[in-house]
């Protein structure tokens, strides 16, 4: 197993991503993501509580909660929110993406909303979730930036998410190439039309 190299602060005081993020990492990056740009701490450390309002609602979201578990495909992240109603809940988000055999470029499979209590997740539950998947892009395309490459895609295995990233002309490399190959598979998809005789 390859060594996982921690976050690196930058002369202009930008965490640089690295390739391959353990749990711990991708936890703090993403809540750097959730969080206010204002309220961040030095370093990568996870940044306090923030409150979200959407129309007349609030939400305390405790960003030094969330978690991220990494296995075979999946991504696992939970994060407390509480509300006065509710008192404080955990919310779990499962993201089936690629495999380290098998990548998926940027492309992942939830369920329609989180896990947790009902009425945080019939208020908060979509725009968490939606929160939680943009800053997961983001840090891929963050790594891709450093390295003045497009994010190309992450992959999940066990205790780790290694991002890539690709130069533009590798894409169209590879867009050629599935253009090429996709002709073919559909065609055997496509239902044959029967002879006038044999109707």
């Amino acid at each position: 197993m390859a060594a996982i190299r921690p976050p690196v602060i930058s002369a202009r005081r930008r965490v640089e991503i690295p390739q391959r993020l353990d749990e711990a990492t991708l936890s703090a990056a993403i809540a750097r993501r959730l969080g206010s740009p204002d309220a961040l701490p030095a370093g990568f450390a996870a940044p306090g509580p923030v409150v979200w309002v959407d129309g007349a609602d609030e939400v305390l979201v405790h960003l030094p909660s969330l978690r991220v578990a990494l296995r075979d495909r999946l991504v696992a992240v939970s994060v407390d929110l509480e509300t006065d109603q509710t008192g404080r809940e955990t919310l779990v988000m499962p993201f089936s993406v690629g495999g380290p055999r098998d990548p998926a470029g940027l492309i992942a499979a939830t369920e329609a909303l989180p896990r947790g209590d009902g009425l945080l997740v019939g208020r908060w539950g979509r725009i968490v979730q939606d929160a939680v998947w943009s800053a997961l892009l983001a840090v891929v395309d963050d790594y891709a930036t450093r390295l003045k490459k497009l994010a190309f895609g992450f992959t999940a295995g066990n205790g780790v998410l290694s991002l890539r990233a690709a130069r533009p002309e590798e894409l169209a490399t590879l867009r050629t190439a599935v253009r090429a190959v996709m002709p073919q598979a559909t065609s055997h998809a496509r239902p044959q039309r029967r002879p006038e005789s044999d109707r």
